[in-house]
């Protein structure tokens, strides 16, 4: 069993070198210390991308996280059963991911590339079309905050089975740590994922 302290390192670098402790093969199993339950979140997607199982559990430096690699696919379906947004990219046959790196669509006037953004959402929604996943980073981040006039058709698309989740180390940057769900927070390594596997990339 290795073991790593992760702790006050910036996301995504307990994934990344986590991901690098599992590229050797003869790794089972490592335990990791983080600090917080991003990070906790962050190692359980990648968990599924690594094929292995996960547990977790606070402690009084931080939290635990277990990782031991399996091929059972009974263990993965079970960790991918007990999370709230779904991993669901690799080995999609058929995939549209829409990025959105900021508030706005397109540039122009800030406060009608806005109105503009969130019809494209609207509009989305409406004809029935259900991407993947819609992943924010940088200035994109905003548009999961509380006060967010997209947010209502982005809670609809997660409804729906859309992963809808923002870039961390973004979230942390704006200030919207309070204002986004833990499970809604992703990493770069998981959005690198998602567009490097996507048959399509939406990002007005």
């Amino acid at each position: 069993m290795q073991r790593v302290d992760l702790r006050n390192l910036s996301c995504p670098e307990p994934v990344l070198r986590t991901k690098k402790l599992f590229d050797d093969p003869n790794v089972e199993a490592a335990e990791v210390l983080v600090d917080d339950e991003v990070s906790v979140r962050n190692l359980e997607r990648l968990s599924k991308y690594l094929k292995a199982s996960v547990s977790s559990k606070k402690t009084d430096k931080g939290f635990q996280v277990t990782l031991k690699r399996t091929l059972d696919p009974k263990v993965i379906l079970s960790a991918s059963e007990e999370s709230p947004v779904k991993d669901g990219n690799h080995g999609a046959k058929s995939t549209t991911v829409v990025f959105l790196s900021k508030d706005t669509f397109g540039e122009g006037d800030e406060e009608f590339s806005r109105t503009l953004l969130n019809l494209f959402l609207q509009t989305l929604f409406e004809t029935g079309q259900r991407p993947q996943a819609i992943l924010m980073a940088n200035s994109g981040v905003k548009l999961m905050a509380k006060s967010s006039a997209v947010l209502r058709v982005l809670q609809d698309f997660q409804k729906e089975g859309v992963e809808v989740a923002a870039c961390g180390l973004c979230v942390d940057y704006y200030g919207l740590k309070e204002d986004i769900p833990v499970p809604q927070i992703t990493n770069m390594f998981a959005i690198c994922e998602y567009l490097t596997s996507a048959e399509k990339v939406l990002s007005p």
